[in-house]
């Protein structure tokens, strides 16, 4: 099973495909991306670049897939987060996640997500973090019936202090655990982290994101993005823009 978003831009209709085996033709579109296909191929008119991810294969035991995570980094934050007693909320309070999320790309200096509460029942599920009622950060996972992929990650760990920042952390880490959970129990086979960084031109130092991830004991494979434009005027004014 495959994510059709389908997005309106002026007159101009673009489709954007997450988790199909392989890229194809669609009718009615100004452009079609196929976000995430984990095969390579050829196709004309295509154009195909390749990223890299971390996944979890979840056809295992979940005790082995939690015997491989980091036993300081990752088992023991959890269990810390547990004890402090954050709680792991699931597909509630959609509009104080957008406003966590507003807030967080604004802090970073990110450009800021238009994702709706629509959007996110339609497509995923929602994990939010919270000690005391209050909420401490979000996930949010495009799923399907094979694939679960880590959208959106906002907290407020760049608006507390540091106290409440390495409370945040646990949460983090927590929330991630219960989506393994969750995933696992629904039969999902793979849980990916939404990308990797690896270094660059073979170097070994990762950033802290991903060593973040590392720290849960999964691999890194590759993906491919295709895209394909059916209409040269919406070809020729998405360029224009990106020169601009």
């Amino acid at each position: 099973m495959v994510i059709e978003i389908n997005r309106k831009r002026a007159i101009f209709i673009i489709k954007q495909i997450w988790f199909a085996d392989f890229p194809y033709d669609v009718k009615g579109v100004a452009q079609v991306i196929f976000t995430y296909c984990k095969n390579k191929i050829d196709i004309p008119g295509f154009n195909c670049v390749e990223g890299i991810t971390f996944v979890i294969d979840l056809n295992q035991d979940l005790d082995k897939i939690w015997n491989n995570m980091g036993k300081s980094s990752c088992r023991y934050e959890i269990r810390r987060a547990e004890k402090e007693g954050i709680k792991i909320i699931i597909d509630q309070k959609f509009e104080d996640f957008i406003k966590m999320n507003k807030l967080f790309a604004k802090t970073k200096g990110l450009r800021e997500s238009n994702i709706t509460v629509q959007f996110m029942k339609k497509y995923g599920t929602l994990f939010l973090a919270e000690l005391d009622g209050k909420i401490m950060g979000g996930q949010f996972y495009l799923k399907d019936k094979n694939n679960m992929r880590l959208l959106l990650a906002p907290s407020k760990r760049l608006n507390v202090d540091k106290k409440n920042s390495i409370l945040v952390g646990m949460g983090n880490r927590l929330m991630i655990w219960e989506a393994i959970k969750h995933a696992k129990a629904q039969g999902i086979k793979e849980f990916d982290f939404g990308g990797y960084y690896s270094g660059g031109g073979g170097a070994e130092t990762l950033n802290t994101a991903s060593l973040f991830k590392q720290s849960f004991g999964g691999r890194v494979v590759s993906y491919y993005i295709y895209q394909k434009y059916y209409s040269n005027v919406y070809k020729f004014l998405s360029s224009l823009k990106q020169k601009i």
